[in-house]
């Protein structure tokens, strides 16, 4: 289940407008990216004194992902490890995972996407006598993924993502003072559209009744990464009501945004940055959001 923590203190020095704040994996666009399953070579690979290569751990893992997968349209793993690495301390790292065309089980889908974990702990006699990868302790590292409109779409309406309850106020209005209880958001599936003029992802969510659109950028610094302003799509009255609404919307989604941690089968991934390129990915020309996660 997603849920949301206090924000994280960065310690990156704050980036130009425009700029991705950099990853380990900040290449997940590249067009170099795979288009068909591969596994990466090595001409001499690591191994230790069971016989575990770091080969035999990137063909487990693309085979573990391609059964996990609903469809993709590449898989890569690449593993680094010396065998000192693999025989005494059981691990191997940084382990680098790109793909495209990727689409999970439960909908969710991606243009491209590369992660990277610095230092993977394994079970190494699961791997000998069941060739099967086990993490005997969480992987931490960085993503990127690149999403067109309607993966972006099936992002915000996937089954784990639950959208933030807005306070109300006990004379039945939305707002912060006397909260008697909460309302909903629900987001809206059509009508998502990437702008990389203007950097900007549009989407659309219902709330009270009333449909509004909303606008997400990048933020200016660490303490607000993201921006969601939201605005009424349609005209209805009080216009007080309308517009405190959508102040308490609009503060409401981009601390959603900020905070959000996404449960994805165990893997926990938390936003970091965004930025909006037209390049597209994966030969489609359309505008693309990228999304910068850490795992």
């Amino acid at each position: 289940m997603p849920y949301c923590q206090p924000p994280r203190r960065w310690t990156e020095p704050p980036l130009r407008h425009g700029a991705l704040r950099r990853s380990p994996c900040d290449t997940a666009g590249s067009d170099r990216a795979p288009s068909s399953t591969s596994v990466a070579s090595e001409r001499q690979p690591s191994a230790g004194g069971n016989g575990v290569t770091s080969s035999l751990i990137s063909k487990l893992a693309v085979i573990a992902l391609k059964l996990r997968l609903a469809a993709q349209a590449g898989v890569k793993c690449d593993v680094t490890a010396s065998s000192s690495d693999l025989l005494l301390k059981q691990q191997v790292g940084p382990v680098t995972v790109k793909g495209r065309g990727w689409a999970s089980q439960l909908g969710l889908t991606c243009r491209a996407i590369e992660a990277t974990v610095q230092q993977c702990d394994l079970d190494m006699s699961a791997v000998i006598t069941r060739q099967k990868l086990i993490l005997t302790t969480p992987a931490k590292g960085s993503a990127m993924i690149a999403m067109n409109g309607q993966d972006f779409s099936s992002f915000i309406n996937h089954p784990l993502m639950k959208p933030p309850q807005v306070p109300v106020r006990a004379d039945g209005q939305s707002g912060e003072a006397a909260t008697t209880g909460v309302s909903n958001i629900v987001f809206v599936k059509e009508g998502v559209k990437i702008d990389a003029t203007t950097g900007s992802v549009m989407f659309y969510l219902q709330y009270d009744g009333h449909k509004y659109r909303c606008d997400l950028r990048r933020g200016p610094d660490e303490s607000a990464r993201a921006i969601i302003d939201v605005s009424p799509s349609e005209v209805f009255s009080p216009a007080d009501i309308r517009d405190e609404t959508s102040r308490l919307l609009t503060d409401t989604l981009s601390n959603f945004f900020n905070d959000l941690v996404f449960e994805l089968d165990g893997t926990f991934l938390s936003f970091r940055d965004m930025m909006v390129t037209n390049k597209g990915s994966g030969g489609d020309t359309a505008a693309s959001v990228m999304l910068a996660l850490d795992i």
